[in-house]
């Protein structure tokens, strides 16, 4: 390459690496939020391994990082589901007819929690605090029902990870349970 040709192309880089700065921003210290919060480790991981954190303003206000951390849990238990329908219920290894009931019982409870998950996200934009409180403790119940439904048949179950990830799925939820207890 010939002279011109290295410094067009060392400016071109230059400005295509300052046109992603901003898109480098650290994110908002959620740590004094988790902190309230049960599962506080959970907490603060699975807001920093999401990209939808990387939205937020550096000051946002509880309420604010409960409907992200909302979407991050409906996220999770979009994939928990995805997961018990094409890893077990259709997967290739035969389940007894017990089993297969259990975890057919647990994907419609991590749906039905998904659902009251999105109730919750409705009332915290309207300021219904009642209407917040009784869709997550149903969402939570939804997911304790799932953990019950699996712990009844956890030594047949082909593969623990699933049950696990129903935990940790409870687990966000309390997270989330929480947070909202302290707007």
């Amino acid at each position: 390459m010939n002279p011109i040709s290295n410094n067009v192309a060392l400016a071109l880089s230059f400005f295509m690496c300052i046109s992603f700065f901003p898109l480098l921003k650290a994110m908002p210290d959620i740590t004094p939020t988790c902190e309230k919060t049960k599962h506080k480790d959970l907490c603060i991981l699975s807001f920093q391994e999401s990209y939808l954190g990387r939205y937020l303003p550096e000051n946002a206000n509880p309420k604010l990082l409960a409907s992200i951390i909302i979407k991050i849990v409906v996220n999770n238990a979009s994939d928990v589901s995805r997961n018990l329908k094409t890893t077990v219920l259709e997967g290739p290894v035969p389940l007894t007819p017990e089993v297969r009931a259990k975890y057919g019982i647990c994907d419609q409870e991590v749906v039905s929690a998904m659902k009251e998950l999105d109730k919750v996200r409705t009332a915290m934009e309207m300021s219904n605090r009642r209407s917040e409180k009784l869709n997550m403790q149903a969402a939570i119940a939804n997911t304790e029902n799932c953990v019950k439904e699996l712990t009844q048949v956890e030594a047949q179950l082909p593969d623990k990870k699933q049950f696990d990830e129903v935990i940790v799925l409870k687990e966000m939820l309390e997270n989330i349970d929480d947070i909202i207890k302290t707007m």
